[in-house]
């Protein structure tokens, strides 16, 4: 297996992972959003949750994404991590170098101070 595809099924892996993770409020759902053809990897979150602030039984709309992962130029791009461990620390755990990783919700400023690459 190529290293790309190595890359796919690693990040398909983890991301498929998340989505067992319940939330311990609301009636929250995880969905993956798995593109092969143009390298790019979501988990949506979408449901409702309780405004207690408002009333004991209104609920809010929640949709958004909580993990964006893209593949450019055969790096991993971290657009978007809202977990609590990292999605970086995952895929470095499951032997991707850290110069293969890019965490591409930082600025290139900061990049340059961190362990993983910069573009």
């Amino acid at each position: 297996m190529d290293t790309l595809e190595h890359y796919r099924n690693l990040i398909c892996s983890i991301l498929s992972e998340h989505t067992k993770i319940p939330y311990s409020y609301g009636d929250i759902q995880h969905e993956t959003v798995f593109d092969r053809e143009q390298d790019r990897y979501l988990v949506m979150i979408l449901g409702r949750e309780p405004v207690p602030n408002f009333s004991p039984t209104a609920t809010r709309r929640v949709h958004g994404c909580l993990i964006h992962v893209d593949i450019i130029d055969g790096k991993i791009w971290i657009q978007r991590d809202g977990t609590e461990e990292g999605v970086a620390s995952l895929l470095v755990r499951a032997g991707v170098p850290k110069n293969r990783i890019v965490l591409g919700f930082r600025s290139e400023e900061l990049r340059k101070d961190s362990e993983f690459a910069i573009t």
